[in-house]
């Protein structure tokens, strides 16, 4: 008895065993990427590149402080008509850019440097300065172009202020400046090199 009980056990397994071979396999779900506390200046670093490669505009704006400015680089402030954008401003350009139908995908990756602590007597207390020494922003549009913008930024960031109501552990980005004189804005663009700036710039108008 015990043996034909221990029989009918082996092939009801193998059984199971070859029902489970033919079933399809199951996908894995997304690679869920999670936001890092914004208690670092290198925190919104992350967090930013973040915003992009997701397209969440929202992440995005919890980075900026209420006085942020995005400066442009000469070129394309002729072309904006703007020396910087405000918060508000850069939001809007920040936000056409990630939602836009005509851009399928983005791509970003940062590496800053060393923190400097030597910034202009007129920066906030508590802020820093941080070159991103290599940038790699691709944009892929529906239509088969690639827009490439990759050269340093300077990001200035400041501790939150208890008198404005803010978390003085929590970090924002307060300004932006964009990346150094580099050639006229249509000849950068004819081999799809092209600003940050003026890809903030682009999908707004």
């Amino acid at each position: 008895m015990n043996t034909f009980i221990g029989r009918a056990i082996f092939l009801l397994s193998i059984a199971v065993l070859l029902a489970s071979c033919d079933e399809d396999p199951v996908e894995p779900g997304p690679i869920q990427s999670h936001y890092a506390s914004p208690t670092a200046p290198e925190s919104l670093i992350t967090n930013l590149q973040l915003s992009y490669r997701q397209r969440e505009i929202n992440e995005y704006v919890k980075l900026l402080a209420p006085e942020f400015i995005f400066k442009f680089r000469p070129a394309d402030a002729n072309v904006v008509g703007a020396e910087f954008w405000t918060r508000d401003q850069d939001s809007t350009g920040t936000r056409a850019l990630l939602t836009t139908t005509l851009v399928s995908e983005i791509r970003l990756d940062l590496i800053g440097g060393p923190r400097d602590v030597s910034i202009d007597a007129s920066a906030p207390v508590d802020s820093v300065r941080i070159r991103i020494v290599t940038t790699d922003l691709q944009v892929d549009q529906t239509d088969g172009i690639t827009w490439v913008a990759d050269a340093q930024q300077d990001m200035y960031f400041r501790q939150g202020k208890a008198e404005n109501g803010e978390d003085p552990v929590r970090w924002l980005l307060y300004r932006w400046d964009d990346s150094p004189p580099l050639p006229a804005i249509s000849e950068f663009q004819a081999g799809g090199h092209t600003s940050w700036g003026n890809l903030k710039f682009l999908y707004g108008n």
